[in-house]
């Protein structure tokens, strides 16, 4: 999390103004589904300086509209805007106001709604635009907890503003289709909207954002008309357009599956129908490990035991993913870490311990944290002492919680202990971890990482524990004998190897499984690239 001083004024409001592209993609899209209606009555909730009162200026669409009304929440550019569609051919109406507060009411009394809304995330909104956004939310009997971002509740209302049967047409986030905040906009289309469709524009469509973006649009669901129960994707290349439709269900926790082509989610499913194909919350158990509250501080190097005579407190420790170059995190692992300086103990303060406070250099240490003011930070000071950091004891297996390319699963023979940067899990039942282990890295297993996970503006894979949970994985008991091969792949260096341990995954879950080939799984992998190129390219 970022702080307010630490953000540019025009993040912090969501000044980025929409690329005329962009506006025009809306624009056609509204003419299409307006079907050449005149005397259209327009909204637009984030006006800016006026890109799309500009756009629809020079668009057929400008003999169709008799208003517009544009909300500006900064004055000086309401101002601008307003004067910059002083010539316009239809009636503008500039509001110099939150959209958000109730000098716009919560009607359904325009044809059209386009427009940009802000991408501020709510850390930096200040209260009474909360308090607006929580009414607006109430009136429409949506739940504002857990929504991330002012995008969301400008969305809802600006759709609720629209007549029966009108028709909008907004550039979002992409996260409108990936992200767990998002889920109420999502089951508001699909109980409100028809003729749904999500644009897709390559990445840099809108500079200085760093999020993809999309065009979102539809109409406003006449009494009568079934919901959508279906969305069309368009994928805009340089090289032409690619259409493609898919069934989409409220019970989907995202909607990141629907950015595959349905040959590349049918085979994904058909995958997923397999016996052997198992959902890791029903074989496995994976939890945050130990929460510190100051990493830097209780993760030590071996220079710095030493140097305070910290050994009576010091266990193994595995800080980071990268620091473990193989699929199983061995002694021998531990000591290469130990010898390269990297920080490999963490310290252990527990109460059946010496207190390091009896011991000179232990207790210079702890006074050292003290001046650094880290017993003031939150999880710290809700500790008595604030250094007993209560450890998570090790577990057989290690799970990455932010990956680059690929999460990757780690065999823990060394018993290290790990910090929330990585994920612990033991098997239920019977099953053997070094099974899962070496099963992991498929292109089944990944593809699911890639739906079920969740991806920001740098184009990182996240995954929290409940879409962990929902992982499609193999424990395949054959695969386990083969755990030194594979570990030796995943240790190789060059650019090869990381592509090299999948597909020798692949090869062998193909041999192992009944129902599972190299053709099928192919189609697999397409689609796990093809989630993967567009998380990446976020960066």
């Amino acid at each position: 999390m970022r702080l307010a001083s630490e953000v540019s004024a025009d993040k912090l409001r969501g000044g980025f103004y929409s690329p005329q592209e962009l506006v025009r993609a809306c624009l056609d899209r509204i003419a299409e589904l307006t079907g050449g209606k005149s005397g259209l009555s327009v909204l637009e909730p984030s006006a800016g300086d006026g890109a799309f009162v500009r756009g629809i200026e020079a668009h057929s669409l400008a003999t169709k509209v008799s208003s517009l009304t544009a909300v500006e929440v900064v004055p000086s550019v309401a101002s601008e805007c307003e004067q910059r569609s002083a010539g316009a051919p239809f009636d503008v109406r500039v509001l110099a106001t939150s959209f958000l507060s109730n000098q716009v009411a919560l009607r359904p009394t325009f044809d059209v709604v386009v427009g940009n809304p802000p991408f501020v995330r709510y850390q930096f909104i200040d209260k009474s635009m909360r308090a607006d956004a929580e009414a607006a939310m109430a009136a429409l009997g949506v739940p504002l907890a857990g929504v991330s971002n002012l995008w969301l509740p400008i969305v809802l209302k600006s759709l609720a503003c629209l007549k029966l049967g009108g028709a909008f047409a907004l550039i979002v986030p992409a996260e409108c289709l990936t992200g767990a905040s998002a889920s109420v906009v999502r089951a508001w289309l699909l109980s409100n909207t028809t003729s749904l469709r999500i644009d897709l524009f390559p990445s840099g469509s809108f500079p200085g954002v760093l999020q993809e973006i999309v065009v979102l649009s539809g109409v406003r669901q006449r009494p009568g008309d079934p919901g959508a129960s279906t969305a069309t994707f368009v994928e805009h290349h340089g090289s032409g357009d690619i259409t493609w439709t898919h069934c989409v269900r409220s019970t989907d926790p995202t909607w990141t599956r629907y950015l595959l082509t349905p040959n590349h989610l049918d085979a994904y499913r058909e995958v997923a129908s397999l016996d052997e194909c198992l959902v890791l919350g029903d074989v496995a158990k994976f939890g945050v490990a130990t929460v510190t509250g100051a990493n830097e501080f209780f993760s030590v190097d071996e220079e710095t035991v030493r140097r305070y005579e910290l050994g009576p407190w010091a266990r193994p420790l595995l800080a980071r993913v990268r620091n473990a170059d193989g699929l199983v995190f061995d002694q021998e692992d531990f000591r290469r870490n130990v010898s390269a300086g990297l920080r490999s103990s963490i310290l252990d303060f527990a109460e059946d311990r010496p207190d390091p406070l009896d011991f000179p250099r232990p207790g210079e240490y702890l006074r050292h944290g003290e001046r650094l003011g880290l017993h003031r930070r939150y999880k710290c000071r809700i500790r008595d002492p604030w250094y007993r950091v209560p450890i998570v004891p090790a577990r057989e297996m290690l799970l990455s919680k932010r990956s680059h390319l690929y999460p990757r699963l780690i065999l823990n023979q060394a018993q290290a202990i790990t910090t929330d940067t990585i994920y612990q899990g033991s098997m239920l039942g019977a099953g053997r971890a070094a099974s899962l282990v070496a099963s992991f890295h498929n292109s089944v297993t990944l593809l699911s990482a890639e739906i079920e996970g969740r991806s920001f503006g740098g184009g990182v894979l996240e995954l929290v524990p409940s879409e962990v949970a929902r992982l499609r994985v193999f424990v395949e008991d054959s695969l386990a004998d083969e755990l030194p091969r594979l570990d030796e792949l995943a240790r190789a260096s060059g650019p090869d190897s990381v592509e090299s341990l999948v597909e020798e995954t692949d090869r062998r879950l193909a041999k192992a499984v009944r129902g599972l080939n190299d053709s099928l799984l192919a189609v697999i992998a397409e689609a796990r690239r093809a989630l993967q190129r567009r998380r990446l390219d976020r960066n």
